[in-house]
């Protein structure tokens, strides 16, 4: 099945290909609840709120993380940025796509149904 989000990964080049659709396949596997569209054209993930997009890049993708700042503490070595709520996590490959990382896409999904707010 084919719709946008697989669209866009689709036209990317190289790594990030790839990369992005087992990271798109792991958010939908923690977060079947989420619906899924693009949003600012990228693939976007929204429970109570936005929680995640994924955005592509020439070696890597970006797993953003709407409230990452929140869990930031938690995982320093992953997640980077400096936003105030905003923070992502840089994908190079599928190895990165580990329990750590599969760790943070739950707690970033559970902390949405507990402080998300609808929108």
């Amino acid at each position: 099945m084919t719709g946008p989000i697989d669209d866009y990964f689709h036209k990317l080049t190289g790594g990030p290909r790839t990369v992005g659709s087992v990271l798109a396949a792991a958010v939908r596997r923690a977060g079947p609840q989420l619906k899924s569209s693009l949003y600012r054209g990228h693939p976007a993930w929204h429970g109570r709120a936005w929680v995640f997009s994924i955005i592509g890049h020439s070696a890597h993708c970006n797993l953003q993380i709407a409230k990452g700042a929140a869990l930031a503490g938690d995982y320093p070595e992953r997640i980077e940025g400096t936003g105030k709520s905003l923070r992502h996590v840089k994908v190079h490959s599928d190895d990165d796509i580990d329990c750590e990382l599969e760790a943070i896409i739950a707690a970033a999904i559970e902390l949405d149904a507990v402080s998300g707010a609808k929108g």
